[in-house]
């Protein structure tokens, strides 16, 4: 079974696509499809390969009930929570998309090849945007999940290590202005310090699907500013990106008042650490103080000025993996020299 072709200048080409483009890379890429692309908005479901037991029952029911509530559930085909949404989709009888990183002639994991037939069968589809037989190569996983999280109104994060390829698509919808939710973990879990980094940086905590529902009836946050060392490769700005459907045009124009205002205090990790300390370091008004630092605090510090800047702004301006300019962020928060808003925003502290 050869797959079906579609250029960017096809009618039907996905119009959402189009904010992939960049200065570096002039067009959208072409898709190679397998089955038939489902007319639902649809819910992207990803996380780690080594998944824990629960997390693999929780993505089951998770996809089942947003497949039951009218979604199309969409995931990369890997082991793990990848599989389990899939199944999961399958299951409730909703139509489930796999994203590939390789071409559909060469099925990765091989052993999930079965599945994607069944996926087939039910009326679901298999998308990549390289040729059949196009290996499955690791740069292009992170391709595939820009292409995800770009058709998708939104992206779950149900299990993720430090350094999981899931993140890579919690980061692309963050890009894209699409919502990102993410399971809870504990932060000391090898499992969950990935998902734990990403609430920090702003991510919707969801325990069940009606908490995606929620999200998803608000208005879509804006696409992340690209930092100072990115602009170069950014779209030329000329007007605002298109929309996967018309669920996601009605939720563009929803009423800004469903998004509640961010706490006085604070938001995340270290408004919570400030409340519990009594808020005596978080206010930008104390006394000027003589704060000591490591390199790396001092490099995040700056990185900073008076406009909020997100955290991955903050990793691509000094070098610091996540986790490193979290540690850093938190700290010169509780030293009152840097302040955290909402959506995991930090700026310098006004003095």
């Amino acid at each position: 079974m050869a797959s079906i072709e579609i250029l960017p200048s096809d009618p039907s080409y996905p119009a959402p696509l189009w904010a992939l483009v960049t200065e570096s890379e002039a067009a959208p890429p072409t898709l190679y499809v397998r089955g038939v692309l489902p007319a639902r908005p649809g819910v992207a479901i990803v996380g780690t390969r080594a998944a824990s037991d629960e997390a693999l029952r929780f993505t089951r029911a998770l996809a089942a009930a947003l497949g039951d509530a009218g979604f199309s559930i969409w995931s990369g085909g890997a082991r793990g929570v990848d599989a389990a949404a899939h199944e999961g989709a399958l299951e409730a009888r909703a139509p489930t998309v796999v994203v590939s990183g390789g071409g559909h002639a060469r099925p990765y994991p091989r052993e999930h090849a079965p599945l994607f037939d069944r996926i087939l069968a039910a009326g679901g589809a298999l998308l990549a945007r390289v040729p059949d037989d196009t290996p499955p190569l690791p740069g292009l996983f992170l391709q595939r999940n820009a292409v995800l999280a770009a058709l998708t109104l939104a992206t779950v994060v149900v299990e993720a290590g430090i350094e999981s390829g899931a993140r890579s698509a919690a980061a692309a919808a963050r890009r894209l202005g699409r919502h990102l939710c993410v399971v809870p973990h504990a932060p000391w879990s090898p499992r969950g310090v990935g998902c734990a980094l990403e609430l920090v940086g702003g991510a919707r905590p969801i325990t069940r699907a009606a908490d995606v529902i929620d999200v998803l009836g608000g208005p879509a946050p804006p696409p992340r500013r690209r930092s100072r060392r990115t602009l170069r490769n950014s779209p030329p700005a000329t007007g605002t990106l298109p929309l996967p459907d018309a669920a996601f045009a009605a939720q563009a124009g929803a009423p800004p008042g469903k998004i509640a205002p961010a706490p006085a205090t604070g938001a995340g990790l270290g408004g919570a650490l400030r409340a519990e300390l009594g808020g005596a370091l978080g206010a930008e008004n104390n006394a000027e103080i003589t704060v000591e630092m490591t390199a790396e605090q001092r490099a995040v510090l700056d990185a900073l000025d008076a406009h909020p800047a997100h955290v991955d702004e903050v990793c691509e301006r000094t070098g610091l993996p996540p986790r490193r300019a979290v540690e850093a962020l938190l700290t010169l928060t509780l030293q009152a020299v840097v302040v955290e808003g909402p959506a995991g925003l930090f700026r310098r502290a006004l003095r």
